[in-house]
């Protein structure tokens, strides 16, 4: 009954926004040019936005990238109290979060297999890859995505492939987030907050200028919270406490930034910790037992360097040191005693990346390059540590990898773009791989554009997965082969009128060779190459930004997404992801008050029950200069106190996870006065 409900459930939001947009946007064209009051200028469309560098590789606008591109903004990550990554994501048009109470999962294109680690999106800072070594994992959604908010200037979101700039991981999706610059950073900053699930935060940062040309922002901050008390019906007996996990869901860590600007030179330094209790009782152990835990830690240290040789002609050439570090405990039940296991995973690898533009008179800009990578380690370790030390696996198996790119871009005529490249991917442990991509871009008018792009991607298997044997459970599979997709996209970018701009896409993906755990003849689990699936869909999008200050944005994506063998749903796949927000200025521009509503409709559990569809609904507001030094920001999340659930993932008793209640948040700014 449910899935037969989500088709009208979406065409009926679908027409709301439409409604509810072009008739304010219609109100709005009868109004003179725009004054000094906070009102965005009357300009062609994508001219208030930010460029986009993930796309190509070099500074693009929105219209011109040969992909379609959602900006978010400093000024929108304030607006709408983004507390994290995965917040700012659920913001964007098509994007969904799944949480499992350990780490929270982003779902694009009705994508997101349940206990899969984000190992299709490719997340940067900065243009670095945070893709770890070990799991081959982009899980910083959460606090453990060791940038504090404050200090992103934009974040980049490239949909589609881009396998042939990138390499591995880059299916769905690359997001880039780009810090602010030291040069613009205030003097000293700080801030705290607090949320009613307990969870505690303070950051202090500082941007000064060292003479000679050199700038530098350093940030710090730190987090605790003890999180909620959870219910668990599947735990409900005497034994295992009622089912009630109680002052097991905290988590606690830290996250370091550094940046120092130097002529042609950016040194940058990263680092962030999260440990996380987990109160699900997950892959057999203890329930409410505070010792079960994960401990992730990311960080790396680059020095980048960016040059225009000549007017035609940029080098850009990095070199860096990235470590990731994973350890995690497992309690189980020994009669009267405890049997305590641990996971360790160690990754420390090297790498250097070179990429040159040159603008070929009367075609365009080719930018070629190549990257290196060098594992120094790339440890797994699972043994008890009591009553008895016991090893059962050390697994270390580093890699060397190396890729090789190309793109030329061609300019057809003044209204005609085609974008051309492929890369060459290959590793010592790993197969090769070609990744080719085409886009043809046609800007009508300076207010509207058309995109065709083609391109095939692919995800490496990680060390986990190929190498991972227990000797009890789980053996190894070092013949996995890539995963690989084939996508077809389309869209148009319009300005509609003066105050409202609309995109369309449409898109099909084809995914083989998709990694599984799988169990062999033997009993024992397997990661394998054995599924196939394929998602089919379209989005829509409507962007309002009127007088006064006031914005508005609405967007519809409708899916499909399914496995070859049967044509059944995948988990954890919505048909349709709703979104509406919106914000405007009260008391002369001193509060800012936002507004968000999200939908998602039915989605299967591993287990193939139903998971219901669900509204939320967010509020915030932020002062603008309430005081001299300081500024104060009032949240309150899934307002109406929606109950909701996700579905679960591998190594669960639960076959959905309930989610969170309503909350309130609220967060002190202070600063110096410059």
């Amino acid at each position: 009954m449910l899935r037969k409900n989500v088709r009208p459930i979406c065409a009926r939001y679908a027409l709301a926004v439409t409604l509810l947009l072009g008739g304010r946007a219609r109100a709005q064209d009868g109004a003179g040019p725009p004054v000094a009051d906070g009102s965005p200028p009357e300009s062609v469309l994508f001219e208030a936005l930010p460029v986009v560098e993930a796309a190509t590789l070099h500074a693009q606008t929105l219209q011109e990238a040969p992909a379609s591109v959602t900006v978010i903004s400093a000024a929108d990550i304030r607006t709408y109290g983004f507390r994290t990554l995965g917040e700012a994501l659920a913001s964007v048009r098509g994007f969904y979060m799944t949480y499992d109470r350990s780490y929270r999962y982003a779902g694009l294109r009705g994508f997101s297999l349940p206990g899969d680690y984000n190992t299709r999106f490719l997340v940067m800072l900065n243009g670095h890859y945070l893709t770890e070594n070990i799991y081959g994992a982009n899980n910083f959604f959460g606090q453990d995505f060791g940038l504090d908010m404050d200090l992103v200037e934009r974040i980049e979101i490239v949909r589609g492939p881009s396998s042939a700039l990138y390499g591995s991981n880059g299916i769905f999706a690359t997001i880039n987030i780009v810090t602010k610059s030291p040069v613009e950073a205030r003097r000293l900053r700080a801030s705290a907050e607090t949320d009613s699930f307990g969870e505690n935060k303070v950051q202090l940062s500082s941007g000064m200028s060292l003479g000679r040309g050199a700038n530098v922002l350093v940030s710090a901050s730190a987090f605790n919270g003890g999180g909620q008390s959870l219910y668990f019906p599947e735990f409900d007996r005497a034994a295992t406490h009622f089912g009630q996990a109680v002052d097991v869901d905290g988590e606690r860590g830290y996250h370091v930034f550094a940046n120092l600007i130097w002529h042609n030179w950016s040194v940058t330094g990263y680092l962030g910790s999260r440990e996380k209790l987990i109160p699900t009782g997950w892959y057999g152990t203890l329930f409410n037992d505070r010792g079960n835990k994960i401990l992730d830690a990311r960080g790396f240290f680059e020095a980048a360097y960016s040059r225009d040789l000549s007017a035609k002609c940029k080098l850009r050439w990095r070199i860096y040191y990235d470590q990731y570090r994973y350890r995690a405990r497992y309690d189980y039940s020994l009669g009267d005693a405890i049997q305590d296991y641990r996971d360790l995973g160690a990754g420390d690898w090297v790498g250097t990346q070179l990429a040159y533009d040159l603008a070929v008179p009367h075609v365009g800009v080719l930018t070629v390059g190549g990257e290196l990578n060098a594992d120094l380690r790339a440890l797994q370790q699972y043994y008890a540590v009591s009553p008895a030390r016991l090893d059962v696996l050390s697994a270390n198996h580093p890699d060397l990898s190396y890729g090789l790119f190309a793109q030329q871009q061609w300019r057809i005529s003044p209204a005609w773009n085609a974008y051309l490249g492929a890369r060459f991917d290959d590793s010592k442990n790993r197969q090769h791989f070609v990744s080719p991509r085409v886009a043809l871009v046609y800007q009508a008018s300076t207010s509207s554009s058309y995109k065709i792009l083609f391109g095939r991607a692919f995800r490496n298997p990680n060390a986990y997965e190929m190498f991972y044997g227990d000797g009890a459970n789980q053996v190894a599979n070092p013949a996995l082969r890539p995963e690989n997709a084939v996508t077809l996209e389309a869209a148009a970018e319009r300005r509609l009128s003066r105050h409202l701009t609309g995109v369309a896409t449409v898109y099909h993906y084809q995914l083989r060779d998709l990694i599984a755990a799988s169990t062999n003849a033997a009993g024992w689990i397997q990661y394998q190459n054995i599924d196939s699936a394929k998602t089919n869909g379209v989005e829509a999008e409507l962007n309002g930004r009127f007088r006064q200050g006031m914005e508005a944005t609405a967007s519809i994506a409708l899916q499909r997404a399914t496995e070859a063998q049967y044509h059944s749903r995948l988990p954890d796949s919505p048909g349709c992801v709703g979104k509406i927000r919106g914000a405007f200025p009260l008391l002369k521009n001193k509060l800012q008050v936002a507004a968000a509503l999200q939908y998602l409709s039915p989605r299967e559990t591993v287990s193939s029950a139903q998971v219901p569809s669900y509204w939320l609904t967010d509020v915030t507001v932020t002062t603008r200069n309430l005081g001299r030094d300081f500024d104060l920001q009032f949240g309150v999340r899934n307002l109406l106190n929606q109950t909701y659930d996700d579905p679960a993932g591998s190594g669960l008793t639960q076959d959905v996870i309930r989610q969170d209640g309503r909350s309130l948040f609220v967060k002190l700014v202070w600063r110096t006065n410059e």
